[in-house]
């Protein structure tokens, strides 16, 4: 994990057209913050003058609780943040739209019986619900059969989920870019089963 986020070659990465959104508000996710955290950087927003840029910034900073040390001695900084409302909302954002992108798409037909396209169903409904599980209809009927369970990798999704959290307490936002990785690569082989 060479990166901090479990690739060893970025670079490699490449989402489905149909999916190329997913992977890139991943990737400005974690520049984003990696520059944010940046003490040069902020400053350099600040010296712009900017009230509503810099109003921005500062709503950044307190969302995040975003402090940083400076040892000016050896020229480093060090920052820390507490990113777990921004680990929720990502991850929220990506599966809705992982979902959303999905559904809409040429390919459904062949997604929908998927497993992990049901269980990508199960988390964008819970994501979509204030970010918890739900497995009952408007009228209160259950969605999910009393012992079904759903599966994908290390990942199970059954009844005893209801009204628990998604994010961050069953799955990740780093899982939801695995699954749309995933994804991605079944509809470049089913565009390649079609040549």
């Amino acid at each position: 994990m060479k990166n901090g986020i479990g690739f060893k070659n970025i670079n490699e990465i490449n989402f489905h057209p149909v999916l190329k959104d997913i992977e890139n508000i991943f990737w400005f996710f974690i520049l984003s913050n990696a520059v944010l955290a940046n003490p040069k950087i902020q400053e350099e927003i600040k010296n712009q003058q900017e009230p509503n840029i810099i109003s921005m910034l500062e709503k950044f900073n307190n969302w995040t609780s975003l402090q940083t040390r400076i040892d000016y001695s050896i020229n480093r900084y060090q920052t820390t943040m507490q990113p777990l409302n921004q680990f929720i909302l990502l991850g929220k954002t990506m599966a809705i739209n992982l979902y959303e992108l999905l559904k809409a798409s040429d390919y459904y037909s062949n997604l929908q019986v998927m497993e992990e396209f049901r269980f990508l169903r199960y988390i964008r409904n819970g994501a979509a619900h204030n970010n918890k599980f739900n497995f009952k209809n408007r009228n209160g009927e259950w969605t999910l059969k009393n012992n079904e369970i759903i599966r994908w990798g290390d990942y199970t999704i059954d009844r005893n989920l209801q009204n628990k959290p998604v994010f961050n307490d069953f799955i990740g936002f780093q899982m939801i870019f695995i699954l749309a990785k995933n994804f991605s690569e079944r509809l470049t082989k089913i565009d390649n089963e079609q040549k």
